[in-house]
């Protein structure tokens, strides 16, 4: 089983991932990514009316493998 390693940008704030998870298939790479982001998201928001969370993934060699992003984009009408 292979290890990814998720870095998180939280509205231009990096967080990298120093210890990874292991994951099966690259299905299982990108349910981990996506499902993530509405719980990063619900811890995150509201805090205005712009708002962007997004995870990269890299694979243990240190490549790029997957992107995902959340973008809030609020305002009076």
């Amino acid at each position: 089983m292979a290890r990814y390693y998720f870095d998180i940008d939280d509205n231009g704030v990096f967080v990298p991932d120093d210890e990874g998870i292991e994951c099966e298939t690259k299905d299982a790479v990108r349910e981990a990514a996506i499902d993530a982001l509405p719980k990063m998201a619900c811890d995150a928001l509201p805090d205005g009316d712009h708002h962007v969370i997004s995870i990269s993934v890299r694979d243990q060699a240190d490549r790029p493998v997957f992107h995902a992003s959340l973008t809030l984009e609020a305002g009076w009408r």
